[in-house]
């Protein structure tokens, strides 16, 4: 318990599925949390339920396609909270199939929401990092970023995007005593997951390619939301005070098969 005591986190996504139960998790180890979503009755939801339990929280609205919303979410937080200590960005769609199915629309809106809510968020929440002493931020990539998708290539380079991202704010900030990293997650037990295994059912069905990713897991099973909670809250206290500009895999094994 505490292990992000008076920390204040800003999550993306944090209406439902992954983010919803790293943002349950952050309050009940003390965290003030900044519940980010663009569906507000879901993001609301969120912040009564952490109320309801003791815990601290707001909510803000935003696309995270649009650097105007990143900038108004820290303006928020900062008015709320006066300073961000941790910045998780977590909002994602599944996005379309194949490069022969992807409208221009729908490959600007994985990189928007996925690379550029990771991009600017950071950019505007770094300058508070560095007034506060440091932080930490964490994006939520997936093993599709590492291991090429043939069922949507769009996704898997906007998640591959949030990895160098990651990278490339740990190298330039790591003197502010500020740490950035990503986090892989494979098959996971969200309301997203029927948009993935749903994009191409002109191929493959989606009851098959649910089976078929499974086969790839060597745990044999779908990972649940808390798991991948768990792991950014290890990746956001100060027990992994050391650890920065990593990519860090919570699959089950996907990856090594």
């Amino acid at each position: 318990m505490g292990r992000v005591q008076g920390k204040v986190a800003v999550i993306t996504g944090s209406g439902s599925g992954m983010g919803r139960a790293a943002a349950l998790l952050f309050a009940s180890e003390g965290a003030k949390l900044v519940v980010v979503d663009i569906h507000e009755a879901n993001g609301q939801a969120v912040v009564d339920e952490i109320k309801k339990g003791g815990g601290d929280a707001i909510f803000v609205r935003v696309d995270t396609g649009k650097e105007a919303d990143l900038k108004r979410m820290v303006d928020e937080a900062v008015k709320a909270y006066a300073r961000v200590d941790i910045f998780w960005h977590n909002a994602g769609i599944a996005g379309p199939g194949s490069i022969e199915q992807t409208t221009e629309e729908e490959f600007d809106r994985q990189i928007a929401i996925h690379v550029k809510g990771g991009f600017f968020g950071a950019k505007h929440v770094l300058p508070v990092m560095r007034k506060g002493g440091g932080g930490v931020i964490l994006f939520t990539s997936s093993a599709s970023g590492v291991k090429a998708s043939p069922a949507s290539p769009s996704y898997s380079i906007a998640k591959a995007g949030l990895q160098i991202l990651a990278q490339c704010i740990a190298l330039a900030n790591g003197r502010y005593n500020i740490r950035a990293n990503a986090i892989c997650p494979g098959p996971v037990q969200t309301p997203l997951w029927p948009s993935f295994v749903g994009r191409n059912p002109e191929v493959i069905s989606p009851a098959d390619l649910e089976k078929a990713f499974l086969v790839k897991v060597p745990m044999g099973r779908m990972m649940q939301p808390e798991e991948i909670a768990r792991a950014g809250l290890f990746l956001c206290s100060d027990d992994a005070s050391a650890i920065t500009g990593v990519l860090l895999p919570v699959d089950g094994g996907f990856l090594v098969t």
